[in-house]
């Protein structure tokens, strides 16, 4: 890890240190989901459904007409909750947790890095954020993790077309005021 390790020279990228990966996860993977949408619409497809990796763009309805649905995970499934689930349509959906690729059993070392203090934020263990592509909900989850809940809200609530839902360390569930309708 580390920026510095990574060299651009002309159109070459070579990583300087032995067992460095690149992963298109970050805004990447948002990106290709979005074009991979575009072209399905270009095609003449009206009812998509595209996820990579959690992260999704819904366009239209299920054949029966009705919206798409989709299951946000329990950040500690092991903590028996209830399922949380959102009714979509013509919206991108995307996920940001301590969970999947953490570095400790409790979760407070994980990939998600605060640019501020170089660890991880120990705030929120998940968030899930609805957007009008999957780029920037993507982005926007990764961001409201090292923002936390209040500064996470404020954000979201600032910005048209976008939701989020959290779920902090506790299991305690936060939510924009449109997340839900």
């Amino acid at each position: 890890m580390n920026y510095e390790n990574l060299q651009l020279k002309g159109g070459t990228i070579r990583l300087t240190k032995q067992n460095m990966a690149i992963s298109l996860d970050g805004i990447g993977k948002g990106y290709i989901v979005d074009q991979g949408v575009s072209t399905l619409r270009n095609l003449g497809f009206s009812n998509v459904y595209v996820e990579a990796g959690g992260d999704l763009m819904v366009s239209g309805n299920k054949e029966s007409g009705t919206p798409w649905r989709r299951g946000i995970r329990n950040p500690r499934p092991q903590k028996s909750t209830k399922l949380v689930t959102i009714e979509v349509s013509d919206t991108a959906v995307a996920t940001s947790g301590d969970y999947m690729q953490h570095f400790s059993t409790d979760f407070q070392h994980h990939h998600i890095l605060d640019p501020r203090s170089g660890f991880s934020p120990s705030e929120l263990a998940s968030c899930t954020v609805t957007a009008p592509n999957v780029a920037l909900a993507d982005g926007l989850a990764t961001a409201t993790m090292v923002l936390g809940r209040d500064n996470a809200l404020e954000l979201i609530e600032s910005m048209d077309g976008c939701e989020a839902y959290m779920v902090d360390k506790n299991l305690n569930e936060f939510n924009s005021t449109g997340f839900f309708s």
